[in-house]
């Protein structure tokens, strides 16, 4: 009876009584981060325990008790312990606040207490709270156009710049300028667009707000071409750009009026998806009569003035080509050679050509050079001039037959030996 006694005293001892394993925290420090807006669940974990019946209580960097074992203390619902076994008395916070961070204390009722210190941190994503315009600010040319992004955050944002582009499927284009402000002096109608101001911190999720600028300018007016020419009875369409903002107002004008659709004329406006300062305007033009032809007045008018371009309307005839023609040229060839060229040493010149008489032989002394054509003739005449003229007639050249070829050759030779020879 007395060794059953002795035994349960000893388990009593064992398992946590006078002489028993004390329990015992883990009292490093703990740092811990949430993202305002989330849930934070501080650890408290408590070994050791035996049979020990301790009490755990909960308390913020002002001492406030916030729970007791499982009970809420305070009035904030956010807070609450959470026991899913014996050895987890975990702080649960719903809904983080940025002004809940700070030090957290676990403390179970031990001689001498037990104690758990975490340190509770609060970051916050970016924002905007405020710009200096509901998203679109209106400039001149000329002016300075003052974009402001005021953004919080902890840690503090950094802002970044961007372009947005004027086509899909472009990449946005980073302006080389860091700040909450954004300043562009003399604005020109090419600095137009959608800029974007983007707030990062390190903590999800980076924001950013976007203005349109628009830079009211003096209207243009381009034209593909001055003048146009279109023949008579045909159609013709006329085309000009008119850039301007706010958006011009266009019109067409001939001899001083105001053009519109009607059955002789046509006008269509087309935007520009890119661009929506600009705009093309054409007018077409039916059954062009000699009346018609002229000039074509494109205008474009906004608040900030007028501006306006000429294009002519000019009849176009068309060339037409003439049937080819053939012509037929005769040329007359006249070819000269110098009897003396032709003489042998201590001939006569007569005996150089062919001799003819007349029936009976008592005729006048003739020379003939004969080819098939008969043409070739030295006349009485020249041999008191000591040469033979020969005159030829084609119809492009004239052409020596092979007698009188192999002659000016046998004369050529001829002369070159009496060169050669003579003193």
């Amino acid at each position: 009876m007395m060794t059953s006694h002795i035994y349960v005293l000893a388990l009593s001892l064992l398992s946590g009584g006078v002489l028993g394993v004390q329990p015992s925290i883990d009292n490093s420090a703990v740092n811990y981060t949430v993202v305002e807006g989330r849930t934070a669940i501080l650890p408290c974990t408590v070994s050791n325990l035996g049979r020990h019946k301790v009490k755990v209580v909960w308390s913020d960097q002002w001492s406030t008790v916030l729970t007791f074992n499982t009970q809420r203390i305070i009035d904030d619902e956010r807070v609450s312990a959470v026991h899913h076994n014996q050895h987890e008395w975990n702080l649960k916070i719903e809904k983080v606040k940025y002004g809940d961070q700070g030090m957290y204390t676990c403390q179970i009722n031990t001689t001498p207490a037990l104690l758990q210190s975490i340190m509770l941190s609060v970051v916050v994503p970016p924002s905007i709270s405020s710009t200096n315009n509901d998203g679109t600010i209106t400039v001149k040319e000329g002016e300075r156009a003052t974009l402001t992004c005021n953004a919080t955050g902890i840690p503090r944002p950094t802002v970044t710049w961007y372009r947005q582009p004027n086509l899909r499927g472009e990449p946005r284009e980073r302006i080389g300028h860091t700040g909450e402000v954004l300043v562009i002096h003399n604005v020109t109608r090419y600095c137009g667009g959608k800029y974007e101001c983007l707030a990062e911190n390190g903590v999800p999720s980076s924001v950013g707000h976007t203005t349109d600028v628009r830079v009211k300018f003096h209207p243009e007016v381009t034209l593909s071409n001055k003048r146009m020419g279109q023949s008579l009875g045909k159609d013709t369409i006329l085309e000009c750009i008119v850039s301007g903002y706010p958006q011009a107002e266009a019109f067409w004008k001939f001899h001083g009026k105001q053009l519109s659709s009607s059955k002789k004329y046509k006008l269509d406006i087309f935007s520009h998806n890119e661009d929506e300062t600009k705009l093309t305007m054409t007018l077409s033009v039916k059954n062009i009569q000699p009346k018609d032809y002229g000039a074509y007045i494109c205008t474009a008018t906004n608040d900030m003035g007028t501006a306006s371009e000429k294009m002519i309307l000019h009849e176009h005839r068309q060339r037409t080509k003439r049937p080819p023609t053939t012509t037929t040229t005769s040329t007359t060839t006249t070819t000269t050679i110098y009897r003396h060229l032709m003489r042998k040493p201590n001939q006569p010149s007569s005996n150089l050509s062919t001799r003819q008489r007349g029936r009976g032989g008592k005729g006048k002394n003739k020379d003939v050079i004969n080819d098939e054509h008969n043409i070739y003739k030295t006349p009485q005449s020249s041999r008191s001039q000591d040469k033979v003229q020969i005159t030829g007639k084609d119809n492009n050249s004239a052409v020596l037959t092979e007698a009188s070829e192999m002659f000016l050759v046998i004369a050529l030779a001829v002369s070159l030996r009496n060169a050669v020879v003579a003193p």
